[in-house]
């Protein structure tokens, strides 16, 4: 997808990524409008256009928006669920926010629909990080330690069909495989506590068999009805490091579909654990990527 304008607002919420693109698309031209979401810690430079986000007041932001002539709109960085003062919320931006109210104790996949909606009526297009800054994600490859032998590669074609259909239910964005078996499944807590929980794990049984205290690949991707303008999975350096810890033996993302935080540290990362990164594409009959 090629991005023909140069303005731009940025919706960012919190961690190194917003940091990064805003930095970033600064730096390659784009005149940039940033919005910070209430959670966000992000720190913006003081020669930034900037708009403070109220969800109780979102009519207003998108007007301010439009008075920017600003049309295209990425969101970017870690976003949690709103906490919204319904008693606070003006009439416009009841209006806008009504479906999502609605559906709050839904699945992810739901709710940013809903929210990628509100976007689009109001005649904003979202555009993926990835596709402004394409050195976010990795090509089909196999990255950090190699070769992979035959037995990995077999796991990670059994892993992948298991992720595929774990990936239909909405829950979470990856899982631990090892031996045939699911290790962890991600839920709503992060890919980040799976795999401490399989730290965890291996420590309190750290009497039997060395084939179910190492081991085992983290696979991530996206869902099938996933909004990745909105909600694209992420690895950063700490995730790597974790993984260490776990003893996995690497890790398989979707190719140009995940976003690598600090992509360079993370490979030089997983040369020096003797671990491997495979980027590869999900395929299922169900599902085309």
């Amino acid at each position: 997808m090629v991005i023909k304008k140069k303005k731009i607002g940025l919706i960012i919420g919190s961690g190194e990524l917003a940091t990064y693109c805003m930095e970033q698309l600064v730096l390659l031209g784009y005149e940039t409008t940033i919005v910070r979401l209430p959670c966000s810690k992000v720190k913006i430079k003081k020669n930034l256009d900037r708009i403070d986000l109220k969800y109780e007041e979102l009519n207003e932001t998108f007007s301010l928006l439009k008075q920017r002539q600003i049309h295209d709109i990425a969101l970017i960085g870690y976003m949690e669920r709103p906490e919204i003062d319904f008693s606070k919320v003006n009439y416009g931006s009841q209006i806008l926010l009504s479906t999502v109210f609605s559906i709050l104790n839904k699945g992810d996949g739901e709710i940013f629909s809903a929210v990628k909606r509100i976007f689009v009526d109001q005649d904003f297009t979202l555009v993926k990080v990835q596709d402004l800054l394409p050195e976010l994600t990795l090509d089909s490859g196999i990255y950090g330690f190699s070769p992979i032998g035959k037995k990995i590669l077999k796991e990670i074609e059994e892993g992948v069909k298991i992720f595929l259909k774990y990936a239909k239910l909405d829950i979470g964005q990856s899982l631990i495989f090892q031996h045939g078996h699911c290790l962890g499944l991600e839920t709503i807590t992060g890919t980040d506590e799976m795999i401490r929980a399989i730290i965890n794990f291996r420590k309190r049984n750290n009497k039997r068999s060395k084939e179910i205290l190492s081991g085992g690949i983290l696979i991530k991707g996206s869902k099938p009805e996933q909004v990745l303008d909105i909600d694209t999975p992420v690895i950063g350096p700490d995730t790597i490091k974790l993984a260490k810890n776990a003893k996995l033996n690497g890790l398989v993302i979707e190719s140009n579909k995940v976003i690598l935080v600090n992509k360079d540290l993370i490979i030089d990362t997983l040369l020096s654990y003797n671990m491997f990164l495979a980027s590869r594409k999900f395929i299922d009959k169900d599902f085309k990527c």
